[in-house]
Parts: C-alpha cells; structure tokens; sequence
C-alpha cells in the first residue's frame, strides 16, 4: 500500500506537493483506503504511484482493453508494464475522475463530480454503503500488512492496518469477489465492524479499542481489497 519516497513532489508526476523524504503513500478512493489486490497492492515505484491495471480499471469502472505495451482507455493509450500502470496516467485517460494529494495523511486521493454515474463506479458504490456512515472517519496516513491466508475451510486473509498515530475506533474490509467467483454475478463480500449482523451470523467484531494498530480481514480471492477505517470517538 506504501512505500518510502525519496521525494514526494514527484507521485503524482510532477504534482508541485513537496513532502519530507521517507513519507508513507496510500491510495484513497473518496473515503475508502485501497489495501490490496490481486496484481499487487498500490505502491511508489520510480517515483509514481502505481497500481494494477485489471482491479484498476474494475474499480473505476473502465473498460481497459490491452494492446501490447498499453492499455486503451477511453481511445486513449496508457502505458503498461508488468501489469501496473501509473494511477496519474489512468485517471488522465478523458475520466471524470481527479486525482490529488493530501499532504498531511501522505495519501493520493481519487475523488469525482456529484454527476457521475454512481452505479457504474464499484469505488463509489462501495464508498456509499460503507464509507460515507464512518462516523468519524479516519483520514490519517495509513499502513496495511498483509498476513498469510488463514487455515482452511477459511478463506479469508489477515491484514494488519496502523495509523499515523491517530486512535482507531473499526475497520471494515471491502473486497470484491467476480462473476464466477460465488455465483454469476459479482459480489462485495464485508467482513469487520460494519458487517450485518444476523441471528444466526452475528457480528462479534471487537473494534479497534482506541488503538493505532488494528486488524481486518478479507476473502483472499478478492480482485481488490478496500478498507472502510474508523476514528476513535
């Protein structure tokens, strides 16, 4: 989800932010941390912010068709290596979607006009349902570890979230399983403090308990894995 940077000024290729040397960088879809996926997790690499191109595209909603060393997004051509592409360059493909960065929590930020389609956009969807009922939300800087996969027949994965020394109050984990997967058609699976709670399935999250450090978990068959963090009230 992050790494160190020489210089920060540079993630968003040429953005004018500049930050401390050794910052830590995340990447935020409205007010939902992107954690992980299949491709890898969002990460710095030669100074850019770069991400998996197929839970990218997902998550955005795109439809990104590859020809050789591009992607082609919008009639636009993006480049591709080892399956990543730069986040600045994806968004830039005639999106509606912005990209910024937020100096204090050392985090790029996608956001988008109130006119899209929500519908159409997973990230928006998720972020509707599970982002927008933090109450409060936690905006700080944020780490994720990624454990082994737990024993069979789990199929979940730990994840070990901390904060840039902010209480955490929960954590949900938001990842998406597709077509195939479970069943025809995609599905959010949620596991964490917002999960529903059913008679025969309660939710016995324990939460945060005001601490810097807390855990999710998440399907490991997810394309991508979201988190949905909570401040300490």
């Amino acid at each position: 989800m992050w790494r160190t940077l020489p210089l920060v000024a540079a993630i968003l290729g040429g953005s004018g932010v500049a930050q401390a040397a050794s910052a830590p960088v995340s990447v935020r879809f409205g007010g939902l941390y992107w954690i992980d996926a299949q491709g890898g997790a969002p990460g710095v690499e030669a100074g850019r912010v770069r991400v998996p191109l197929v839970a990218a595209c997902d998550l955005l909603g795109l439809t990104c068709s590859v020809a050789g060393r591009a992607a082609v997004v919008n009639g636009v051509r993006v480049p591709v290596a080892a399956g990543r592409v730069a986040l600045r360059d994806l968004i830039a493909a005639r999106t509606p979607f912005t990209l910024t960065f937020d100096a204090h929590a050392r985090t790029a930020v996608v956001s988008t006009p109130p006119t899209v389609n929500m519908i159409a956009v997973p990230w928006m969807r998720a972020e509707q349902d599970w982002g927008l009922t933090l109450n409060p939300p936690y905006r700080g800087p944020l780490w994720a570890q990624r454990g082994a996969p737990e024993r069979a027949p789990s199929r979940l994965r730990r994840y070990v979230l901390t904060s840039g020394g902010g209480a955490l109050g929960g954590v949900t984990l938001l990842g998406h399983l597709r077509a195939g997967v479970v069943g025809t058609v995609g599905v959010l699976n949620v596991v964490g403090a917002q999960a529903p709670s059913l008679p025969d399935t309660p939710n016995r999250d324990p939460g945060c308990g005001a601490r810097p450090r807390c855990e999710g978990r998440a399907d490991v068959r997810a394309l991508w894995v979201l988190a949905a963090v909570e401040a300490a009230r």
